[in-house]
């Protein structure tokens, strides 16, 4: 088996059955089967899947395991070569598979354990691929809307990537891995329920000498990476994540200076009146060019 295609499913119906459907229409020249982890959706999602996609492998978790909990037991009943981890919200434009497989087979490409491709929403906009490392200095420069005037904290990227480009973190929409990867990283900790565990991982592969690129030829609809405002509760769990990433990745130093701008990014009075202060600057800076 060259390519196991792992989805994790929670009440994605629809999303899951285009995704689907995108995979196999476009897939072909490789041996390649595909499974779904379900965290136990309400939505008939496993009944769609098991009537209209009787090739896939349905795995029914008895409860929401979370991301990396439920990739990795798809990732353990894998026996094949690679894995590709695609969101459910994703749709495949061509055959991204094999162009990832033929990319990871060459000899010359031995060090590279994970790749992704460029991702656009339903409107072709260019979305977030791949994130830098997350740091102390980053995250205060997002929070309070100075990142504007310091590209060098504007963590990510914000066009499409043209040729082969090493990064830091692949978006964990469109993760292809070597299997092999995970005998010397583990798989992912499952301490993190949601967010974080992408890069997390990322971190553990490139702190053994391992590396991840970004093919420009490969193009992928992600239509929940517009960036959208996240809900309160998910916006509670990302941050908990982002500690839980400092922490174990930095020490706990780091993770107290981050909960410290989380302190202050929740003060009302102060956040937004920062942001009036710095919005003003911005406008003021553009009018002066």
């Amino acid at each position: 088996m060259d390519i196991s295609i792992i989805i994790v499913n929670y009440n994605t119906k629809e999303l899951i059955k285009n995704c689907l459907e995108s995979i196999f229409e476009k897939t072909h020249g490789l041996d390649f089967e595909v499974l779904v982890v379900d965290n136990n959706s309400h939505d008939n999602s496993c009944e769609m899947i098991e009537l209209e996609f009787p090739q896939v492998w349905l795995i029914k978790n008895k409860e929401n395991k979370g991301f990396g909990a439920a990739n990795n037991i798809a990732i353990r009943q894998s026996k094949a070569k690679y894995v590709f981890l695609l969101n459910s919200d994703t749709i495949l434009l061509d055959n991204a598979v094999k162009t990832f497989f033929d990319f990871m087979e060459k000899p010359e490409n031995q060090k590279i354990s994970c790749c992704g491709g460029n991702l656009y929403d339903e409107n072709m906009v260019y979305g977030t691929s791949y994130n830098d490392f997350p740091t102390v200095g980053a995250i205060f420069f997002k929070r309070f809307y100075l990142d504007k005037f310091f590209k060098e904290f504007n963590a990510g990227s914000y066009v499409p990537v043209e040729s082969i480009k090493k990064v830091d973190s692949v978006s964990g929409a469109d993760m292809f891995l070597r299997k092999s990867a995970f005998d010397d990283t583990g798989l992912f900790d499952e301490d993190f329920f949601l967010y974080y565990e992408d890069t997390e991982l990322s971190y553990r592969i490139h702190k053994k000498g391992d590396e991840a690129v970004i093919l420009p030829d490969v193009r992928i609809l992600h239509l929940g990476g517009g960036g959208s405002r996240l809900s309160s509760s998910a916006l509670k769990i990302a941050r908990q994540s982002e500690l839980m990433f400092f922490e174990k990745c930095y020490g706990k130093n780091q993770k107290y200076l981050v909960k410290l701008i989380h302190i202050f990014e929740f003060l009302p009075w102060f956040s937004v009146k920062i942001k009036h202060i710095l919005q003003n600057l911005f406008k003021f800076k553009k009018l002066k060019k």
